[in-house]
């Protein structure tokens, strides 16, 4: 992908990501010893990458910007709100999950559990210019990192299966995790 917003040596990335799934239900030496109860039965992983896409074209380049109480001949004044960042590059998050998918007991009772973990570097953030006279007040950097990690488990059971009457029920319950990893002047450790 490319993008306008970052400098020069940063425009384009690559962002690969790959899945792969086992159907083990589906194995002759499995269907042996699970053909009673298992229908279905799924292992799944993946792994991916991205990248963030903003609004602001040329964001590296710098910008100016209206402020209040600054004019000039009685129209609001424009002024330089960030200054030119020429090493910014994207915000970038990996993410992996592994997930176990069953059906049960002629498709009356379906589990899934996921596992996920989320890690999202080089956050842009707006930082304040070190001392009291700048020509720019704050610049943007990529200055932040943080992660998400969760458990999901979700439940589809038949209580009735008819021919007149159908009543299905779903239970699901979650457990994430979300954690400040990095910022920018290191008060995070």
């Amino acid at each position: 992908d490319g993008s306008s917003t970052f400098g020069e040596n940063n425009k384009w990335a690559n962002f690969p990501s790959v899945a792969l799934g086992w159907a083990f239900s589906d194995e002759s030496f499995v269907k042996k010893y699970t053909a009673n109860w298992l229908n279905w039965g799924k292992i799944r992983a993946s792994f991916g990458t991205s990248g963030q896409v903003f609004s602001d074209e040329y964001l590296a380049y710098g910008s100016l910007g209206q402020q209040t109480g600054v004019s000039f001949d009685g129209n609001a004044g424009i002024v330089a709100k960030a200054s030119v960042s020429p090493d910014l590059t994207w915000e970038k998050t990996e993410q992996y999950n592994l997930g176990l998918d069953l059906d049960m007991f002629e498709y009356r009772l379906g589990v899934k559990l996921d596992y996920y973990y989320k890690l999202t570097k080089s956050l842009l953030y707006t930082v304040n210019a070190p001392g009291n006279v700048n020509a720019f007040n704050v610049f943007i950097r990529n200055a932040m990192e943080i992660s998400n990690e969760g458990l999901e488990l979700e439940m589809t059971g038949d209580i009735v299966r008819g021919e007149n009457l159908n009543w299905r029920m779903k239970f699901n319950i979650s457990r994430n995790w979300n954690r400040f990893r990095k910022s920018y002047d290191d008060k995070d450790k």
